[in-house]
């Protein structure tokens, strides 16, 4: 059985004052969405600060790549003891 890829949604954004599109995976798109809300900041603005500091010029390898780099960091993070009863 061939395991199909999964497919690529396009989103417009507004990026630096210019319509463009993007193509990523919905995962990616949840991701960025989860991401932009931690920050305070729409799925936009992330985009736009993420491709900043991208030498590449791939902006949707760039995306990917900070999407990964983000959650391993939040995961290496210290877990806080809950208190209370267990």
């Amino acid at each position: 059985m061939a395991v199909r890829p999964p497919s690529e949604t396009p989103r417009n954004l507004r990026i630096d004052g210019r319509r463009t599109s993007m193509r990523l995976e919905d995962a990616y798109w949840a991701a960025l969405e989860e991401i932009a809300a931690t920050k305070g900041i729409d799925v936009a603005r992330l985009v736009e600060r993420v491709a900043a500091g991208d030498t590449r010029g791939n902006r949707s390898s760039a995306i990917r790549v900070y999407v990964i780099s983000w959650f391993r960091r939040v995961r290496r993070r210290p877990r806080r003891r809950q208190r209370g009863p267990v």
